[in-house]
């Protein structure tokens, strides 16, 4: 994103040939529009992340985007507040130059809404510094909500939220689609000692963005918008107006934003001279977010609250999918969808003053084709498996078919969503076939299940059990499996390959128990993965006689969760054993900072890692919320286990499952950890990783 005044861009050049003495000068006396008051002499960086992600459609309702490469916020529904410098060289009168798009976060959307200015107020004795405001009058007003604003510094503190379509990178273009980042506060006394900063106006701008490490930053051509929070009762206020800074996400280059508490009461003036003044932040709608739902399928009801005019509200609504429908009483909208698609709703409250306010929210609906699903599937290397079919519904006939993640061997017919073939690999899949109808534009439905593909049977001392063993919660199950025809004693490396559906495994205790009843306990109500066990034990059985009945026993220690024993493997004869590695050497993970920690493994774990891999780890850390941990393979591929999830006082422990099948298992695997916000530390406790057997199948 960019704090993309005007000419930024030619400023910074012109820094980089006359020096930051002359540029003061020209910028504070000869570019009309441009903020910066001093700038740094353009040295040569590579591009970087400003820490900006897309925003969701209606997210930010009140967002606007300005042709003359700013942004800006609904002030009213007729005025747009945005910054001095973006309008100072059009001055205060009337003016219909520049076009107002709103009600999108991609600026080529068909569905955008524009406006034409017809008066621009430039806040009085603006000159370069300070006073860094300006309203917009546009022709006709838009149905939007407004963006209230802070009256008292009670909100200066913490992390403020930025968006715009600014640059993402330092000197790089504007863009499409509205970026939305967080930046931290920071103090006047801290921001005017950085260099570059020494006309810092207290009380009339305040600071925000990663002090010690940058990255995190309003660039070119996000200036006019806003920077905000939500206040004690939710609401979203608007706390600065993107106005300067030095350069874009540079370390000790902080972000500068007009205080608009400071200017509260002058822009309410100006706002009432131009058709009035912001009452009560108008009336303002819930935002629940994009939806999903599948033809067929009854919604959970989606429900919106108001706030900010007169209660009771009248509720409507459009766009919806067909067999959705809002109530006009409470904002809540049922029913059960009947085509697929892609639709764009908006949901409007109306209050109850004369004359009545109203505000919206828009956001997006997916509906997916109903795709039927066969199931869980299973069958063994070499056997030709029976064709499994799949219909669709809530499209336009014909569909056509694809599959991805079926095993090795198998394939779907792309006109009948037939699949069939011959296994050629052993191992759990995960399969997902898509059905695409043959609308314009085109609507989707998917069907995901779990494909286990036993191994050849193999002469007497393996064997597997595909077959599903419900574990009701506090119970104990036992699933069997046969050895006959292997003569002598078992292995003191037999394997046994288990796969448990369930989310609370620390509630579990997993057995293997032999056919003279000795048992040999694998899993004792360890923390792991939400997702469950997917694990091959090694375990010395060489006092046990090979042939006979061998079971796997699940015990659900406690009430409250419950799960399925998906399947599992033995080989008493000794199988591939799984390819682990641990790192308990303490990281300190200081405030926004980024660490790593290595597990090798050695080049004797040959062969791709499990398509079931999984990556346990444990971190200390007051304020989790704040961090990022992704998991780095040998040849620099990384894998997301952890995006800012979890909040205060809330540690990290955690097993992670992942498909790393095209990994090779042998090198330096690296757990990387990103505290991306200000105000707390920790230290990575330990980590584990446990690649599988090597024949990547599960």
């Amino acid at each position: 994103m960019g704090k993309g005044r005007r000419y930024v861009r030619r400023v910074l050049r012109a820094a980089s040939r006359i020096g930051v003495a002359a540029l003061t000068s020209l910028v504070l006396g000869g570019i009309a529009g441009t903020a910066v008051h001093a700038a740094e002499p353009a040295d040569p960086i590579g591009p970087q992340v400003v820490g900006g992600e897309i925003a969701q459609q209606g997210e930010f309702p009140w967002m606007v985007r300005l042709s003359t490469g700013c942004g800006g916020a609904m002030y009213t529904q007729t005025l747009i507040l945005t910054a001095a410098h973006c309008v100072a060289d059009l001055g205060t009168g009337p003016n219909r130059s520049v076009t107002v798009t709103w009600g999108v976060i991609d600026l080529e959307d068909p569905n955008r809404v524009t406006r034409t200015s017809d008066y621009i107020h430039v806040a009085d004795g603006y000159y370069g510094r300070g006073k860094d405001w300006a309203l917009i009058r546009i022709s006709q007003p838009i149905n939007s909500p407004v963006l209230k604003l802070a009256t008292d510094t009670s909100l200066h503190n913490g992390a403020f939220t930025v968006a715009g379509w600014g640059a993402s990178d330092e000197g790089g273009p504007q863009l499409q689609y509205q970026l939305k980042a967080d930046v931290p506060f920071i103090s006047d006394t801290q921001c005017a000692s950085a260099a570059g900063y020494a006309g810092l106006v207290p009380d009339e701008e305040i600071c925000a963005g990663n002090w010690t490490s940058g990255g995190v930053d309003t660039c070119q051509g996000d200036s006019g918008g806003p920077m905000f929070k939500r206040d004690a009762n939710n609401e979203w206020v608007q706390i600065g107006i993107t106005s300067w800074g030095v350069g874009c996400a540079r370390p000790q280059k902080p972000g500068v934003y007009t205080e608009v508490r400071s200017f509260a009461d002058d822009i309410c003036t100006a706002a009432a001279s131009l058709g009035g003044c912001q009452v009560g932040g108008g009336v303002s709608v819930s935002y629940p977010g994009s939806q999903d739902g599948t033809v067929g399928t009854a919604i959970s009801p989606v429900n919106h609250t108001a706030s900010g005019g007169t209660a009771p509200y009248s509720w409507s609504a459009t766009g919806l999918p067909p067999g959705l429908s809002i109530s006009s009483s409470t904002g809540s909208i049922t029913g059960t969808p009947t085509a697929g698609g892609r639709y764009r709703v908006t949901v409007t409250a109306t209050d109850s003053s004369s004359p009545a306010k109203s505000g919206i929210t828009f956001y997006s609906w997916s509906v997916a084709l109903a795709v039927s699903n066969p199931g869980k599937q299973t069958s063994a290397v070499g056997t030709a498996i029976s064709p499994v079919g799949h219909t669709a519904s809530g499209g336009t006939a014909p569909y056509s078919w694809s599959a991805s993640g079926l095993p090795t061997g198998l394939s779907i017919n792309s006109s009948t969503g037939s699949i069939s073939g011959t296994p050629t690999a052993a191992g759990t899949y995960s399969v997902t076939v898509t059905a695409t109808d043959s609308s314009t534009p085109t609507r989707t439905g998917r069907a995901l299940y779990l494909w286990t593909v036993s191994p050849a049977p193999t002469p007497g001392c393996s064997g597997i059990n595909g077959s599903d063993v419900a574990i009701p919660s506090a119970s104990t199950v036992d699933s069997a499996i046969a050895i006959s025809g292997c003569a002598g004693m078992a292995s003191t490396r037999a394997t046994v390959e288990v796969h448990i559906l369930h989310s609370a495994v620390h509630d579990l205790v997993v057995t293997l128990v032999a056919p003279d009843g000795s048992t040999y306990v694998l899993h004792n109500r360890e923390l792991g993965s939400t997702g469950g066990i997917h694990q091959t034990y090694v375990v010395n059985l060489s006092s046990e006689t090979a042939e006979g009945t061998w079971k796997l026993r699940v015990q659900d220690l406690y009430e409250g969760y419950s799960g399925t024993l998906d399947s599992w493997a033995l080989n008493v004869s000794g199988g591939t054993p799984d390819c682990t590695g641990t790192n308990d050497a303490n990281v300190s993970i200081a405030d926004l900072s980024t660490v790593t920690s290595t597990v090798e493994v050695s080049g004797g774990c040959a062969g791709n890692a499990s398509k079931t891999s999984q990556v346990r780890v444990d971190i200390v850390h007051s304020y989790s919320g704040d961090l990022v941990v992704t998991l780095v393979a040998p040849d620099g591929s990384t894998y997301l286990l952890r995006d800012r999830a979890g909040g205060a006082y809330a540690d990290v422990h955690e097993t992670y499952t992942l498909n790393l099948s095209s990994e090779r298992r042998s090198g330096s695997w690296k757990l990387r950890v990103q505290d991306v916000a200000f105000g707390y530390t920790g230290f990575i406790d330990s980590w584990k990783l446990n690649l599988g057997n090597g024949n990547s199948n599960g």
